[in-house]
């Protein structure tokens, strides 16, 4: 990512969330109070449900594309043009991930130190949920040496809030997940606290809107908001495909926050509606737009929330790398 596109990156942050404040009674961070309303009511949230071609952008110009979604099992895709597979509960890390120097493979289960097992997901999502459970690894480097270890995880949902994000402000469920490393000795068992990790999850997305992470070493916390969400568009022309495009474009050009610019195509029974939700202009003079679009095709309706960023020729576009 050049200089350019990530000093916009930065400027952006400053307009939508602010800097980052307090620590949790959790260990985590969170975000600043004025960008958070605690308690929004939320209906139980099922696992999300993703579909083959959708893809997330971040607010440091990473995203992972999902390439398929078959019996339970999410395969993705991501800048790097890593592949990764697992659970559609992302609070449990990939079952399968090859990388270019090592690949590592995952198994989960009920903690075997417990005395007595709950749940082992938090699924569907309710505040107040609980769980716990074990991950077991295998590293295998690139020239074949091999590695494991054991870990175990302890999760709550300790309240619904309401967050503000690059893509756009949200009701979400905060789930907050703390990583123990396990050392038994001959009279008793330790544990060490290795990284909690939040999500915060907008039902009205199906994913996470806001992430963090917490070490607990000197290593730098990391924090990801969701910039946009980029639909599929397999099976749709290239002819049609520009016409979206340039309703897209107008719809962020020309039309004021609240109002809508439609494209449809009753030859591929489809339909496209952009509309402008908040404009921002960073500090060094570019301008920057929230918008919501809503794609009608054959097999239902989706809507996709987003910002977009007008560049020097005067286009709008979603960075990434």
């Amino acid at each position: 990512m050049n200089k350019n596109i990530a000093n916009l990156f930065r400027a952006l942050r400053i307009i939508t969330i602010g800097s980052l404040t307090a620590l949790t009674a959790y260990g985590c961070a969170t975000v600043p109070p004025s960008s958070v309303t605690a308690g929004p009511r939320l209906e139980p949230a099922p696992l999300p449900a993703y579909s083959q071609g959708t893809t997330f952008v971040y607010s440091d110009g990473k995203w992972e594309t999902v390439i398929d979604n078959t019996s339970g099992l999410v395969t993705w895709k991501d800048h790097r043009n890593y592949v990764y597979s697992g659970s559609p509960d992302f609070t449990f890390r990939p079952s399968e991930w090859q990388g270019k120097n090592r690949r590592v493979s995952r198994q989960f289960g009920p903690r075997e130190d417990l005395f007595i097992q709950g749940p082992t997901n938090l699924w569907p999502l309710r505040a107040g949920n609980l769980a716990s459970y074990s991950e077991n690894g295998t590293w295998v480097s690139k020239g074949g040496a091999e590695s494991t270890y054991q870990t175990v995880w302890s999760c709550a949902v300790p309240v619904t809030e309401r967050v503000s994000v690059m893509a756009g402000d949200f009701d979400t469920y905060r789930i907050v997940c703390k990583r123990y490393s396990v050392y038994r000795r001959t009279t008793r068992t330790r544990y060490r606290l290795r990284e909690t990790k939040v999500w915060n999850y907008a039902p009205a997305v199906g994913h996470y809107v806001l992430a963090t992470t917490e070490y607990n070493s000197d290593k730098a916390p990391r924090r990801s908001e969701l910039l946009a969400v980029l639909p599929s568009l397999s099976g749709i022309s290239a002819t049609a495909r520009r016409q979206m495009e340039r309703s897209f474009q107008q719809a962020l050009e020309r039309k004021k926050s609240g109002q809508t610019v439609r494209w449809s195509s009753a030859k591929l029974k489809a339909s496209v509606e952009t509309m402008p939700t908040k404009t921002f202009k960073t500090p060094d003079g570019n301008y920057s737009r929230r918008y919501v679009q809503k794609l009608t095709l054959p097999d239902g309706q989706k809507t996709y929330y987003g910002m977009a960023i007008r560049n020097s020729k005067g286009e709008w576009t979603i960075p990434r790398r």
